[in-house]
């Protein structure tokens, strides 16, 4: 098994156009880690130099202890599941398992048994004679990690493997790759734009935004106390809502100001606000939306009043998006008569979720 190490990694294609910048990473071994923001961030560019498929411009790249910017990727002992899934159509699904194997001049009895366990660890047995193109999309899949198991690898590599799948296949195929990681006990990182996939993947997170990394941690940690506001609003679905706010002192009380109402603050929050010298100042509140509460009435002044404009039912859950003082936010919530597009409604904020960021740096103040 193996630790990888990324030192201060960039890349930089021609025209001065930068990918990547001084990324630096410690991964431990049998880590399910995964890269995750939005397209054209630079992560399936770091995940190609980790494979030796993209060279590096600058920085080094460690895989147990080992130094391997100039080892070819057949070296490097690491295997890689595409997007496209990269089958070659004219073998049947035995051969397209078997043929790096093949290549390597491993002897046939010992591929045999390498394709059959990761057919059966995969539940493709039934397929080996068959052709990629009498296969779906999820078995194409399938065959292009069952590939990559007989490799027999330190490390497994999967650019957005899920992409191509509809969206219960991802569902089923996110279940089997997880079973695949504790099954292998083996070291996985995994590029995706899918935050979804990101939370119920990994065991640590890289959000990346513009070639540079924002946040590593847990998927716990990196929902419930997100660094900055890029990284708030890329990881949650819906996404958490932004508003201006300012806090006072009334009568020796933190208030919170948002949306025309008056919100009591926790103390605690308050005394950092107070030391770092945001008190009076405007920020930018953060609230997810379920952390948003709806009542039946006008309660006081920390109440808000909305109005309806869209309503998305999924069922177990509703998304209602409304309006508030001109400002646009989203509600999650579960069934509930009463709720109809034009309708108004009354609502609070849970005080203890909230967050708040500094107005021009955008970076978390808590």
């Amino acid at each position: 098994m193996a630790n990888l190490s990324l030192k201060n990694i960039c890349k930089v294609y021609p025209g001065d156009v930068t990918a990547v910048s001084d990324f630096s990473l410690d991964i431990e071994d049998k880590e399910f880690i995964v890269f995750v923001g939005p397209s054209g961030c630079g992560k399936s560019t770091t995940l190609r130099m980790i494979a030796g498929l993209e060279d590096i411009s600058s920085g080094e790249i460690y895989i147990d202890g080992n130094l391997v910017n100039d080892l070819a990727p057949k070296d490097r002992d690491i295997a890689m599941v595409f997007q496209n899934y990269a089958l070659y159509p004219h073998m049947t699904v035995y051969d397209n398992i078997a043929f790096g194997l093949k290549l390597r001049k491993t002897p046939k009895s010992e591929i045999d048994v390498k394709v059959r366990n990761a057919a059966k660890i995969l539940d493709i047995e039934h397929l080996l004679d068959r052709k990629p193109k009498a296969l779906s999309g999820g078995q194409r899949q399938r065959v292009a990690m069952g590939r990559a198991i007989v490799r027999d690898a330190k490390v497994f590599l999967l650019d957005e493997p899920l992409s191509n799948l509809d969206a219960k296949l991802r569902n089923q195929m996110r279940a089997e790759i997880a079973k695949l990681h504790q099954s292998l006990g083996t070291t996985f990182i995994y590029v995706t734009h899918d935050q979804t996939e990101a939370m119920t993947l990994g065991t640590k997170i890289v959000v990346m935004r513009d070639g540079i990394i924002q946040q590593v941690a847990s998927p716990t940690e990196i929902y419930n106390h997100p660094s900055n506001m890029f990284v708030a609003g890329f990881i949650g679905s819906p996404q958490m809502n932004f508003l201006y706010g300012h806090v006072v002192m009334e009568n020796e009380t933190p208030i919170l100001k948002c949306l025309d109402s008056n919100m009591e603050l926790n103390k605690n929050k308050a005394t950092i606000l107070k030391d770092k010298n945001y008190m009076d100042q405007e920020m930018i509140i953060g609230v997810r939306p379920e952390d948003i509460r709806l009542v039946d009435s006008n309660l006081g002044s920390s109440t808000l009043k909305g109005k309806i404009e869209v309503i998305e039912n999924l069922g177990a859950e509703v998304f209602l998006h409304i309006t508030s003082e001109d400002r646009n936010l989203i509600i999650k919530t579960t069934p509930k008569e009463g709720l109809s597009v034009g309708s108004e409604l009354y609502f609070t904020f849970n005080m203890d979720k909230i967050h708040i960021f500094d107005k021009e740096e955008q970076n978390t103040i808590f």
